[in-house]
């Protein structure tokens, strides 16, 4: 079953803590006791790079208390202040106030070396969805500070609460990570209610936990389901009740056939009564039954995650963060090539825009420079033109006066003689 959850939602509140990483002095990181590694969001630890970390185990009521002593000292071999609490104690706030005196020591040692004293603590509570951060909060501050309820989602913006004069929190929404590379991750974060039950396959859900129970704990599912005053004869006697006949052979041969989990959902819903018409078990209620039930505890105290897987899946989380980091970084250079690139542009806009302009300038130039050449070629045209004209009229007028004179000369000499 491929499990996979990442409303819109989860990247603006994650753009949000990066944001404000900056504000707080270390990180309340809250997970789920039933399963410390895989309700432990890699994002963070990208996140909350070089900050304090205090790392609660939240619901420690509802595991099994043996594995939760053994992840906890997994963690603190590993450097990380770990401890187990039950958020809705009022004694789980003085712990984890110890716990945050101890994350915090080093930056309380430089503000004492600068002269500030009394300056709060600044933490940021961190984690999944549903894991209980507005119930431990609520629990630490005394009262009601926050919205909560048994749902991913509830708490959907960042909440600042001051909790007397030398802490604060700044609660955040809850977050996972954008795929689940181990599906076994995302059907455990499903099986303690950190993903919509909308998107699941639920008998499928509940056939791989009735496996992991029988492995793991074997005899818990019949001691909650399948007894009664009449252990013995508890299922077939709802079967009778309901549909008037007894259970025959053929049905006990039909199921033999099947996968012994899908046979122990279907001994579950006659157990429970979960019946469809005609007295057939109703696979799908008896999955949503248990389901439902092991998210709230009533199955009783376990845990999904195991011991042993530790050091495989802490490999898992070194593997993704890393993965993580080569993403971000080329992003980084992406941007920073774009950015280069759109830089050499404009400026090569500039210059063909001076280039375009300055011709345009010459142009103009020299268009005035050739009209004033051809205005004074025709203006020095016009002058020799006209003065052209006068002089041939003068010698005309010249000639003219030279013949009649001429003339009259002739005239005068033919009448002498």
């Amino acid at each position: 079953m491929d499990v996979q959850w990442y409303p819109g939602h989860m990247t603006k509140a994650r753009r949000m803590m990066e944001e404000n990483i900056r504000l707080v002095d270390l990180v309340i990181e809250l997970v789920d006791a039933r399963i410390p590694l895989s309700s432990r969001n890699p994002d963070i630890d990208a996140l909350c790079k070089g900050k304090g970390r205090v790392v609660l185990l939240c619901k420690a009521d509802l595991a099994d208390p043996a594995r939760t002593e053994e992840f906890t000292e997994y963690f603190r071999s590993r450097g990380i202040l770990a401890v187990a609490v039950d958020a809705r104690e009022r004694r789980a706030g003085e712990l984890v106030r110890r716990y945050m005196q101890e994350a915090g020591r080093e930056k309380i040692a430089r503000d004492r070396a600068r002269g500030i004293v009394g300056r709060p603590l600044r933490a940021m509570v961190a984690g999944i969805p549903n894991v209980g951060k507005s119930t431990f909060i609520n629990s630490f501050a005394g009262r009601a500070s926050t919205r909560t309820g048994n749902k991913p989602g509830v708490t959907r913006g960042k909440q600042w609460i001051r909790l007397g004069g030398d802490v604060e929190l700044l609660d955040t929404p809850g977050i996972l990570w954008p795929k689940f590379d181990n599906q076994l991750i995302g059907m455990r974060l499903a099986l303690v209610g950190a993903i919509r039950d909308e998107i699941l396959d639920k008998q499928e859900l509940a056939v791989w936990l009735i496996d992991y129970l029988q492995r793991d704990y074997p005899g818990m599912l019949e001691s909650k389901y399948l007894t009664s005053q009449d252990p013995a004869g508890a299922a077939d006697a709802a079967q009778e009740e309901t549909t008037g006949r007894e259970p025959v052979q053929e049905d006990l041969s039909r199921e033999a056939m099947l996968p012994p989990g899908y046979v122990m959902l279907l001994k579950i819903a006659r157990a429970r009564r979960l019946l469809m018409k005609g007295g057939e078990p109703d696979a799908d209620r008896a999955a949503a039954l248990l389901i439902d039930d092991c998210k709230n505890g009533r199955i009783g105290r376990l845990s999904l995650d195991r011991p042993q897987d530790a050091e495989e899946m802490e490999e898992e989380r070194r593997a993704f963060t890393a993965a993580q980091e080569q993403e971000k970084e080329a992003a980084a250079r992406k941007k920073a090539a774009a950015g280069a690139g759109s830089s050499r542009a404009g400026s090569g806009e500039n210059d063909r825009g001076k280039t375009r302009g300055n011709p345009g300038r010459k142009g103009g130039q020299d268009t005035r420079g050739r009209s004033a050449e051809r205005g004074g070629q025709s203006a020095r045209g016009r002058s020799a033109d006209r003065g052209g004209q006068s002089a041939r009229g003068a010698s005309s007028r010249k000639g003219g006066a030279k013949s009649s004179r001429n003339r009259d000369r002739d005239r005068g000499r033919q009448g002498r003689g």
